[in-house]
């Protein structure tokens, strides 16, 4: 379903050891890293012709948006659908904001991140009492009836659980369990969590099996390996826009606000606070129509071919957000662990 990305802030209140995002986690004045509401009705008057009826809300930690109900009151009334997703902390709180009844009604599940299927794992990524959090919502909203999703990235502290965390998933009546290759930054590769390349084959194999295993629905993320060398992902067939926490109209969520990307590139097309939001697509899809033919042209190269095979790992390079090795060599280089 085509759908519209939200960064509803930038701030979080985890300090996820993970995260591949540039998130503020201080104290002091945080007002401009807070969505504007009334740029959020701008955007949602605009994109309804368009044909756009989905939003898929994410940060920062989504909640913490201090007219978070408002928001989701706002999304409601324009008649979409949406969905947030959530750490679970003050999980309570994130509660009351749903409650509402057209706000409910419009709610298609709330996703919430689980990065280990145990207590010692889940926070030794997350921080302690996170798993507890976690379970304590996903329990809450299955008695409610709220329809939830997981979240797992898939990184060196929980491979070994990725059979466990499916059955969390099913014990804890989820409708569907996302997996995700970890996104890498020197701030990951410091944390000793990324995995080596020759092991993501690996771990797409086990999420294909579990999908045959359990009722609900379990997929990979798209950045997995593939073949087929040209575009295939949702920003690129731009059936997902992106719009950061600044208000603009950005390629990918995946390589929004990255860790390692020093300042804005091309990535960023137009800032919505300025520009409507048809002749920012006009300028996005121009940026697409380069990228696809800059892939056409790297696919009939056997020297650079090989590089499209993990298409994430592809635009983390053409978009500047790698530091001076190329991530690809990183993630040869790293050795697995016996």
């Amino acid at each position: 379903m085509p759908r519209i990305g939200i960064e509803l802030n930038n701030v979080c209140n985890l300090d996820c050891g993970h995260c591949f995002r540039d998130i503020y986690r201080g104290v002091g004045d945080k007002s401009n890293l807070f969505f504007p509401l009334e740029l959020l009705e701008k955007i949602l008057t605009e994109a309804k012709p368009l044909g756009y009826k989905y939003v898929a809300i994410t940060g920062g930690e989504p909640p913490m948006h201090p007219q978070f109900g408002e928001a989701l009151e706002m999304i409601a009334q324009h008649g979409f659908r949406y969905h947030f997703l959530t750490n679970a902390r003050n999980f309570a709180k994130t509660l009351k904001a749903v409650t509402p009844k057209i706000r409910r009604a419009q709610l298609a599940n709330i996703s919430i991140s689980v990065d280990g299927a145990t207590e010692a794992t889940h926070d030794q990524i997350r921080g302690k009492g996170s798993y507890r959090e976690v379970v304590s919502a996903l329990a809450t909203c299955k008695a409610m009836g709220i329809p939830t999703a997981l979240i797992s990235t898939i990184n060196r502290a929980n491979r070994h659980e990725i059979d466990q965390l499916a059955l969390l998933g099913a014990h804890l009546g989820v409708e569907r369990h996302v997996f995700v290759h970890q996104n890498p930054t020197q701030h990951n590769f410091s944390n000793d969590l990324v995995l080596p390349l020759s092991e993501w084959r690996g771990v797409e194999r086990d999420v294909t099996r579990l999908r045959n295993e359990f009722r609900h629905e379990i997929e990979m993320a798209i950045g997995f390996y593939t073949e087929y060398y040209l575009p295939r992902c949702a920003p690129l067939t731009m059936d997902d826009l992106n719009i950061d926490y600044k208000g603009r109209l950005t390629l990918c969520c995946q390589i929004s606000n990255y860790r390692d990307g020093e300042q804005d590139g091309e990535d960023v097309v137009a800032d919505l606070r300025r520009e409507s939001l048809p002749s920012a697509l006009s300028r996005l899809i121009k940026l697409v129509h380069q990228v696809h033919q800059e892939r056409l042209e790297m696919a009939a190269d056997s020297a650079r071919r090989e590089q499209l095979h993990y298409p994430c790992l592809a635009c983390l390079e053409r978009f500047g957000k790698s530091t001076e090795q190329t991530t690809i060599v990183q993630l040869q280089g790293l050795q697995a662990k016996g």
